[in-house]
């Protein structure tokens, strides 16, 4: 798998948590460094231990041959699963969620509640990875990257504009999932792509 698809991938998972963090975000009467800085720590470091826990499953599994199936199987398992995370960013998009708005600090139960309620997401989107075996190394460093920034970049969005802007956050989200599942089943149908 390539870097590009690598890079949409976690990318479209992260912005579920941009969406998730811009709610947060304008709720905060101030923004101070050393709750954003826990706030990206707790969030970053959770995604990864769900994210890697699934990669790492179906990595072996996949490596193994535990269920002794082909490499276009598991090319359609990581498309499904990229698909239906791609519809569920989209439901979210339209649906009309109720936000109780009040002024709140930023407080480390808030992430780990809203990690562990996306966790089973962030584990699906791991196993898909693990499946179509993507570098570890390069998700890895994206993660981290992404996951910093979407944290940084949501609560500041919301802090400045409201949470108005997540429904755009999710459909981009449910796009960049939904090309990098085309792409894995492509060329797990046309290998060498």
């Amino acid at each position: 798998m390539n870097l590009f698809i690598s890079i949409l991938i976690i990318v479209g998972i992260s912005l579920d948590v941009f969406a998730t963090m811009e709610v947060e975000g304008a709720m905060v009467p101030e923004i101070k460094k050393t709750p954003l800085a826990i706030a990206c720590t707790i969030t970053t470091g959770l995604s990864l231990i769900f994210f890697f826990g699934g990669y790492l499953v179906c990595y072996e599994i996949n490596e193994h041959d535990v269920f002794m199936y082909e490499q276009l199987t598991a090319s359609v398992i990581a498309a499904v699963v990229f698909a239906l995370l791609g519809v569920r960013l989209i439901v979210k998009a339209v649906q009309k969620e109720f936000v109780h708005e009040s002024r709140r600090e930023l407080g480390i139960r808030t992430y780990i509640k809203l990690i562990v309620v996306t966790s089973f997401y962030i584990l699906a989107a791991g196993c898909a990875c693990g499946f179509i075996e993507a570098n570890a190394y390069v998700l890895l460093v994206t993660m981290v990257i992404c996951f910093i920034a979407v944290v940084v970049f949501g609560i500041l969005t919301g802090y400045h504009y409201g949470f108005e802007k997540k429904t755009i956050a999710y459909a981009f989200g449910a796009v960049l999932l939904w090309i990098a599942g085309i792409y894995v089943l492509v060329t797990g149908i046309i290998p060498g792509l």
